[in-house]
């Protein structure tokens, strides 16, 4: 892997100028289920960059998003069974949360999908990262230490000047190179990087255009607000079936089939905390 990205970091050089490049980095997630739990979910995450946009998503949700696109019609009928069988062979347990940050326009974005859509804006902070002298080896790369509290979250980070690039997984970035492992203080959630690799193009514009296209279907439920409203009411939509179901337009206490499962009364942790919003 780091003999690739030797030939991708001349290749960058004339990124800003040729604008055709963008990279691909793999990470593998880790996140804790339940806070007072030592139980761990595992998902593999890209994190596509242009130069423009640093987009973070899993590979298996985008191939059912662009997937329901053909398969169903807007009134969420079957229109094409090769496509609706390909997307019933998928795992059903991708995670549906993306996350990009827009450097053109210098905003944070989140969205989460989960039978109704959220989508939250705000505008790009600035990280104020601790620049340690502690070097090691991660993922195959020479890495220094950095750390901080950012969007509510004290961070242990390891990035690499080998890959000259300020991003990372998730809403991270501002540190000299490509963040390789990330971890907040308290074990909810990390971050290691898996792989790099050179692509013709990102896909947040394809996202883009598959998310309209389903959220343009009758029954569809968007709610599209800044990101303190929007994290409020999602949090509460994911700890509270009541709220679940009201949100939903169903009756509570309806079975899964019927749209609310009790597997709704679950706990919720969200990257950013609830604390953080609190006076902002």
């Amino acid at each position: 892997m780091r003999r690739l990205f030797c030939i991708l970091c001349i290749v960058f050089v004339s990124f800003s100028t040729r604008g055709q490049n963008c990279f691909r980095f793999t990470y593998m997630q880790q996140q804790k289920r339940d806070v007072a739990g030592n139980s761990y979910r595992g998902s593999e995450m890209k994190l596509d960059f242009d130069g423009k946009s640093a987009f973070f998503y899993n590979e298996v949700s985008f191939l059912k998003d662009s997937l329901d696109v053909i398969a169903f019609d807007k009134n969420g009928n079957v229109a094409d069974e090769e496509a609706y069988g390909q997307r019933t062979r998928l795992s059903g347990s991708a995670p549906n949360d993306k996350a990009w940050i827009d450097f053109t326009g210098g905003t944070f974005n989140l969205y989460y999908f989960d039978v109704t859509a959220f989508y939250g804006t705000m505008p790009m902070e600035m990280p104020q990262w601790v620049l340690a002298d502690e070097r090691d080896e991660q993922s195959g790369y020479q890495c220094k230490k950095a750390g901080g509290v950012f969007l509510g979250r004290e961070w242990s980070l390891w990035y690499t000047e080998e890959i000259p690039i300020n991003i990372g997984p998730w809403l991270l970035w501002g540190t000299p190179g490509l963040i390789v492992y990330a971890e907040d203080s308290e074990s909810i959630i990390s971050f290691r990087l898996i792989g790099v690799e050179r692509i013709g193009r990102g896909r947040l514009d394809e996202d883009n255009s598959y998310r309209k296209a389903k959220e343009s279907r009758p029954a569809s439920r968007v709610y599209a607000l800044p990101m303190k409203e929007m994290e409020t009411m999602h949090s509460r939509y994911r700890r509270d079936m009541e709220y679940f179901a009201k949100v939903n337009g169903i009756l509570y206490g309806q079975s899964r089939e019927g749209a609310a499962g009790g597997n709704k009364a679950k706990t919720y942790i969200p990257l950013i905390p609830d604390a953080y919003w609190q006076g902002k």
